[in-house]
């Protein structure tokens, strides 16, 4: 298994990259709810994106707990805005994201964390940005050439994903409430209830070819937190 567990760890993973005889691996390495979940989906394509994401989060703790517990033994609960942790433990955190063409799973031992990807090769719903958006980041957005706001709208769309599902909180929180600036890259919160802007720590790179955009969030302790993100062989994983 690909990468260390210091800090927080980011595998990213392409379902059109997974050999035929695999799925059935990855499909047996999850438990009956996630399996049947995966089925609810319409098409083949966004359930083995499903499928994919699940496989490689078990695969994940696993690694990170040295091996002390089997992938297909996990058992999860959710939190009161729905966010997955693992069934009566407060560590490894994880979260998950999965698009067109890439999953990626984040793991981390010493922070809540929280993940998001999306393709870039889709069409950028910038109408949305106006209900969705803080008015400094529909300004920002407005101020990019033409041709460079679809990428400016993914670059913020997956900065407020990773935000609040690493608070835990989910769309319970207004979008509105929290602005991203960037060079350097920060939020600042409009509401003083959210607490300390200066806390929080994002990443965001390109992935695949440069065909998908990931955004990383996670709030600060006092010691700095190295993030590493990985491609991963899904032959590599099993």
């Amino acid at each position: 298994m690909p990468g260390s567990f210091d800090g927080i760890n980011i595998l990213t993973m392409s379902p059109d990259a997974v050999p035929e005889p695999l799925w059935r691996q990855f499909a047996a390495i999850l438990d009956p709810a996630e399996r049947e979940r995966a089925t609810r989906f319409v098409f083949e394509r966004h359930r083995r994106q499903f499928t994919a994401a699940h496989a490689l989060k078990r695969v994940m703790l696993t690694a990170a707990a040295g091996g002390a517990v089997t992938p297909a033994a996990w058992r999860f609960e959710t939190g009161a805005y729905g966010k997955p942790k693992i069934s009566g433990a407060e560590a490894p955190h994880f979260n998950l994201s999965h698009c067109e063409g890439a999953v990626a799973c984040a793991v981390s031992h010493d922070t809540e964390v929280g993940v998001d990807v999306e393709c870039l090769d889709r069409r950028a719903p910038i109408e949305l940005a106006g209900s969705h958006f803080a008015t400094s980041e529909c300004a920002w957005l407005e101020q990019q050439p033409e041709a460079l706001r679809p990428i400016g709208f993914f670059r913020l769309w997956t900065l407020k994903e990773a935000y609040i599902k690493a608070t835990g909180l989910g769309l319970s929180q207004r979008l509105g409430d929290f602005a991203f600036q960037f060079e350097p890259l920060r939020v600042t919160f409009a509401d003083p209830a959210l607490g300390d802007a200066a806390a929080w720590r994002f990443e965001q790179k390109l992935i695949g070819s440069q065909r998908h955009m990931l955004a990383t969030a996670w709030r600060a302790g006092s010691t700095p937190i190295r993030v590493e993100v990985k491609t991963v062989d899904p032959e590599a994983l099993l």
